[in-house]
């Protein structure tokens, strides 16, 4: 079973994903992101922005070797919920919907 956790690499990167570990310890992740700080400057609040993780591959899942992560947590209810919205299934767009190539032209 694979629960979202947030792993720290020995990169410094921050994933997280649903994440389920095999038989000899190596992690599988699934609809990773790395999370990453932003501050807009001095005394300014940090907020947390979220990207794909290794988004130049169509593999559904990431394994990682266990000796690569240096922690796993469980994500603050805020984080989860903002993972959970960016990674819901969205309805798919029906032929009524105005899409940028139908748009009307003037």
């Amino acid at each position: 079973m694979s629960d979202v956790k947030i792993i720290r690499l020995q990169t410094g990167e921050d994933v997280i994903a649903k994440i389920a570990k095999d038989s000899v310890g190596n992690y599988t992740l699934e609809k990773s992101f790395v999370i990453i700080p932003t501050q807009a400057g001095p005394g300014k609040p940090v907020s947390l922005m979220m990207t794909p993780y290794m988004p130049y591959t169509d593999d559904e899942r990431v394994i990682i070797s266990a000796e690569k992560v240096v922690t796993q947590v469980t994500p603050k209810n805020e984080i989860l919920k903002s993972y959970q919205q960016n990674t819901s299934s969205i309805l798919t767009p029906t032929s009524e919907l105005i899409t940028e190539s139908k748009l009307p032209k003037f």
